[in-house]
């Protein structure tokens, strides 16, 4: 029985029952399509369900299990309100999507039409109503943004979370939200502001002193970051901070996705909210910030260790830590065992880059040679004994036709005939369901060479590009191709390597 997969999706810039929850939308939807899949005799397997906008596919986990499952090869269409579910702006992710469907010849199924994306025409239909759906994302977006910067100019409050000290509220009478003072939370933040600008404690003290206290953060416990955000956020002085971290559209592992940057630019406008603390308050902050000559805390710190959460001890199999012994007496960095008592001897950094790389290197020249003999091997068998299946069903369909001559001419009555037709259409079933199982074993093959080879221009690039790669660069790279690799300098200053690539199983 052919199996098929649901999707559902309901996005925040959705029209549709404007005056229904998200829930019920969603529902209605899933009552729909259910009722479809009786009507067409469809079996389900599974059904995915998610709220969020088309907009990144990173931001899907829906969408991405969907195409995880599309890509065994094993179902035959997805079934989705309109196509606009699936992608609705990256022209890339939308080819991206589609291409996957494809591949695997899986059908697009809707209540107004069936999409086979084999067929050429439903291709290029399907093209032209994402291109439709872009340009619809694009105004429905841009209206969006107008009405979100009118509103933030009113002195409306447009985050989704409150800031601490504060609870979102409805505006009585009218669209949007403001704030609420929360008492007991203002105190601390009033607490904060006096112990940084009138006692001169620093964002650890304050943080440290909070704990001690038992005084609950928002979040686990408080800490330099959290202190930080409290004292730069202008809201408490009864501002709302409009584009204060815009979202900025990047590529990462070959995926649209958003990230958050922050702005010192930020618009400024009159709250409709009370403040909690004084301008005196918040002057005297800039004044101790000034004073102290730092810098707020930079919540994203530019990793530095290209071999994060891959680098382990060769002894002991503990975490190698990358170390600075002295920043300006001696700046080298170091690998160490972060396991007390392991007699692993610290390491250069720039010596185990350049043992792993040559290691990478030669098992790359390996592995290339290995993967295309590989593939040899395992190609022939299948072909030939797909040859082989084909010959004989060719065979078979030939008597087949004999059979029918035989019995037009007489030779054969309606009893011989039927008898030995049941026999011949018998083995025909036998031999194309051994031929549908060595084409999936080619497929299945074909997919995990195609894993496998991914890794080998990938690693190319890491090993070419190497020099000029940031740590940060390095270790995201390094986590694609790499499960982990271990080191080891014994106390006679022997140096052990050993990689382990990522390769599909």
């Amino acid at each position: 029985m052919k199996q098929y997969l649901m999707y559902l999706r309901k996005s925040r810039l959705d029209t549709d029952y404007e005056e229904v929850s998200v829930t019920e939308t969603l529902s209605r939807h899933r009552t729909t399509l259910e009722k479809l899949c009786r009507t067409k005799r469809l079996h389900v397997a599974e059904v995915l369900e998610e709220i969020v906008s088309g907009e990144s596919l990173s931001a899907r986990p829906k969408m991405q299990r969907l195409l995880e499952l599309v890509g065994t090869g094993a179902y035959a269409g997805v079934v989705c309100m309109d196509i606009e579910r699936l992608s609705r702006d990256s022209s890339m992710e939308s080819g991206y999507i589609m291409q996957i469907l494809q591949v695997n010849n899986c059908k697009i199924i809707t209540p107004c039409k069936v999409y086979a994306l084999q067929n050429e025409s439903d291709e290029q239909f399907t093209d032209m109503q994402f291109l439709f759906s872009r340009f619809e994302l694009r105004t429905i977006n841009r209206r969006l943004v107008r009405g979100r910067n009118q509103s933030a100019s009113e002195g409306k409050y447009m985050g989704s979370m409150a800031p601490y000290g504060y609870r979102i509220a409805k505006l009585p009478g009218e669209k949007g939200n403001s704030l609420n003072i929360e008492p007991e939370e203002a105190k601390v933040v009033r607490m904060i502001y006096d112990m940084y600008g009138q006692q001169g404690m620093g964002y650890n003290a304050i943080a440290y002193r909070l704990n001690d206290l038992h005084i609950p953060a928002r979040k686990s416990k408080w800490g330099q970051t959290s202190i930080v955000n409290i004292l730069n956020n202008e809201v408490s002085l009864g501002k709302i901070r409009w584009r204060h971290e815009p979202s900025k559209r990047v590529i990462k592992d070959g995926i649209l996705t958003k990230k958050r940057v922050i702005n010192d630019d930020c618009e400024l406008y009159d709250g409709r909210h009370e403040p909690i603390i004084t301008q005196e308050q918040w002057d005297l902050a800039r004044a101790a910030q000034a004073k102290k000559n730092h810098n707020p805390v930079n919540i994203e710190r530019q990793l530095q260790n290209p071999f994060a959460g891959i680098l382990v001890c060769g002894k002991c199999g503990a975490t190698m830590k990358r170390t600075v012994p002295d920043k300006n007496r001696n700046p080298t960095p170091w690998y160490r065992c972060s396991r007390r008592g392991c007699d692993c001897k610290i390491i250069k950094c720039a010596t185990v880059e350049t043992a792993i790389c040559d290691a990478m290197e030669e098992w790359l020249e390996n592995y290339t040679i290995q993967l295309k003999n590989e593939q040899q091997r395992k190609t022939d068998p299948i072909e030939t004994a797909l040859e082989s299946v084909r010959g004989q069903l060719a065979s078979l369909h030939a008597q087949q036709d004999t059979i029918c001559e035989y019995l037009e001419k007489g030779i054969y009555t309606i009893e011989m005939f039927t008898k030995r037709n049941s026999t011949l259409s018998t083995e025909i079933k036998n031999l194309q369901s051994t031929e549908a199982g060595l084409l999936q074993q080619k497929r299945d093959g074909g997919r995990k060479d195609q894993m496998a080879e991914q890794i080998i221009p990938i690693t190319q690039q890491i090993l070419d590009s190497y020099p000029i790669l940031t740590p940060a660069e390095k270790n995201r790279l390094w986590k694609l191709v790499m499960k982990r690799a271990t080191v080891y300098r014994s106390q006679d200053d022997t140096l052990s390597v050993h990689i382990y690539p990522n390769l599909p199983k």
